[in-house]
């Protein structure tokens, strides 16, 4: 368990093929010494439910969510991205939780690895297994990976709901 209470990894979202489930199972028979929270359902719950290293909870409340994610080490995004940003990024980073994510779409344009989490190849379940040993490995650093995916989520994230966009049309349209 690491220093900080945190251990394991998470893994949420849909369960599909296209979330990377394979990459996933495949990464974890290769590095045995890895655990893995899922939070999610779909197609690929069966096989993730067989895997001896994944622990599958089904799906839950965003407030559950949001504790798992608390008590995690990192999150794990094996899938292609596509275009927009996955939510659970978002929520990770704000739970100053690192994310571990293939070098695809806007995921690696939010990742900067060794500061904010790890990227891995795409598809690549042996470059993935490499950065699961290393977030075991290396669990302070993992935590101030944490830390600055924290500060990344003020910067990039909060802004967008800041208060002069939440209320500023209200504010104009009440002024007299």
């Amino acid at each position: 368990m690491a220093e900080n209470g945190r251990h394991g990894g998470v893994f949420a979202g849909t369960f599909t093929a296209e979330a990377g489930v394979a990459t996933l199972l495949e990464a974890l028979d290769l590095f045995p010494g890895a655990r893995i929270t899922a939070i999610g359902a779909g197609a690929e719950e069966a096989r993730l439910r067989a895997h001896p290293q994944v622990c599958v909870l089904g799906a839950l409340d965003p407030f559950s969510v949001q504790a798992y994610m608390a008590a995690s080490a990192y999150l794990v995004l094996p899938g292609v991205a596509g275009a927009d940003e996955p939510r659970a990024l978002i929520e990770a980073f704000a739970n100053r939780l690192p994310v571990i994510a293939s070098r695809s779409g806007r995921l690696a344009e939010s990742i900067q690895p060794g500061r904010n989490g790890l990227l891995f190849d795409p598809g690549s379940p042996r470059d993935l297994a490499r950065r699961l040993a290393w977030a075991e490995a290396f669990p302070e650093k993992m935590r101030q990976m944490g830390a600055c995916a924290r500060a990344d989520y003020e910067a990039r994230f909060i802004g967008d709901w800041s208060y002069p966009k939440l209320f500023g049309e209200r504010r104009r349209s009440a002024r007299i």
